[in-house]
């Protein structure tokens, strides 16, 4: 019992000390957080932590940290929706592709180790 009480204390402190260092969310951010949980979260991990539902679809910070992505980038290959595995069928227009942009680029983390290959 005493080890199951010292990890949920861990991780709790964890969480805390996440959110203290995080900036505060304007509504515009929480509508975009919402709005990405909705239209992504299905299959991607789209939060700081935690594993895509789908094995084939890459977690927001693993794509946002990646070398050479940037806003622009990644704005660029939302629009293009030919660019898009078959299973990501859906269309995004140009203000939900920058809610989402605004959204995923807040995960980027100059500490970020990206998984292997």
């Amino acid at each position: 019992m005493r080890p199951t009480i010292i990890l949920l204390t861990a991780l709790a402190l964890a969480g805390c000390q996440t959110a203290a260092n995080a900036p505060p969310e304007t509504e515009e951010m929480r509508h975009a957080r919402g709005f990405t949980q909705a239209a992504c979260g299905g299959c991607h991990g789209v939060a700081r932590f935690g594993l895509s539902a789908n094995p084939n679809a890459p977690e927001f910070p693993t794509i946002v940290n990646r070398s050479g992505v940037t806003r622009a980038t990644l704005r660029d290959y939302l629009l293009n929706a030919h660019n898009y595995p078959e299973e990501m069928d859906f269309y995004l227009d140009e203000d939900e592709v920058d809610e989402l942009v605004m959204y995923m680029m807040t995960l980027r983390d100059a500490d970020y180790t990206l998984p292997p290959s």
